[in-house]
């Protein structure tokens, strides 16, 4: 299944977890990479095996779906379509969009695990609520490689059809605009965008533009708001000029580029979708969860040149 571990990972895919044998973990730990909708379906029935090995109060859940990323039925409705399959647990899982949700995330054990998309718009639009006269109305452009459709083949990542193709697609509702909308509103801010997604011909990475009218902004105070929101940040890193999808490729880094000039300003934003827009933020979180060092196990740089 996964060729480049050869050597280096000794264990074997299993049908059926045995939760009992689970449990004598010091710390047992789920990671739930299931498609939309199938492990809130699994859920209940997960938590009673738990309950059943003894592992109900001592288990850690990291869902990397988007079963829980939203804050009620409706907005799950609304953003992946059909019901949710257990509503009553929404309330249980804390978003985890590491950087700006460490202290929700200390102790939690159950996690939500943003999406790709969701994961670089936020980095992005998150710190303009700081700004001196911030935009109230932002345009975001944002690309992707195959790899964001998932692991089952489709006409879109099919490679003949999609190799040399450059397009847009969902425009203007992508799914992952329900949680970005529910993070603003937490954090206080009126700001609206419209979001159009586009597909690549890249396998992995994703770089998402920002743009919005500043007919005063300088770009030192630009730079400023993001150094003063990420300064404690290990994993964002302000670059000059254009951050690029092949520096952060492998890794769990997302780069930023700001500017403003003109009467204009645009905050830029590359990371691997797999890594910072999943599995790499989902070990984040879980390293924040356990109050380990948030770097633990994701200190690998970037496949330069990818």
């Amino acid at each position: 299944m996964h060729p480049n571990l050869r050597g280096l990972v000794r264990g074997s895919f299993v049908e059926q977890p045995d939760w009992t044998a689970f449990a004598q973990s010091a710390c047992p730990v789920v990671f739930a990479a299931m498609p939309h909708g199938e492990f809130a379906r699994q859920l209940p029935a997960l938590e009673k095996q738990w309950a059943s090995a003894g592992l109900a109060e001592r288990l850690t859940v990291i869902d990397l779906s988007g079963d829980f990323r939203l804050a009620d039925a409706k907005g799950f409705s609304e953003s992946y379509g059909g019901e949710h399959a257990c509503p009553e647990r929404l309330p249980e899982f804390v978003y985890g969009l590491s950087e700006w949700r460490r202290e929700r995330l200390r102790g939690a054990r159950r996690i939500a695990n943003p999406g790709c998309f969701a994961t670089a718009i936020q980095l992005g639009l998150l710190p303009l609520s700081q700004l001196s006269q911030p935009p109230t109305w932002v345009a975001v452009s944002a690309v992707t490689g195959s790899s964001g459709s998932g692991a089952s083949a489709s006409e879109t990542t099919h490679h003949p059809t999609r190799a040399n193709d450059f397009r847009a697609y969902k425009m203007l509702g992508h799914q992952h605009e329900g949680e970005i909308r529910r993070t603003l509103a937490e954090h206080g801010s009126n700001l609206d965008f419209a979001f159009v997604p586009q597909s690549a011909p890249l396998v992995r990475g994703i770089f998402a533009s920002l743009s919005f009218p500043a007919p005063v902004l300088q770009k030192s105070e630009l730079r400023a708001v993001f150094a003063a929101a990420y300064g404690d940040s290990r994993f964002v890193r302000l670059v000059e000029g254009t951050p690029r999808v092949a520096a952060v490729t492998g890794s769990n880094f997302a780069d930023i580029g700001l500017e403003a000039c003109k009467g204009s300003a645009c905050v830029l934003v590359a990371i691997d979708n797999l890594v910072k827009g999943m599995a790499g933020q989902a070990i984040q979180n879980l390293n924040i969860a356990m109050a380990w060092p948030e770097d633990q196990g994701l200190t690998q740089a970037g496949l330069f040149p990818a």
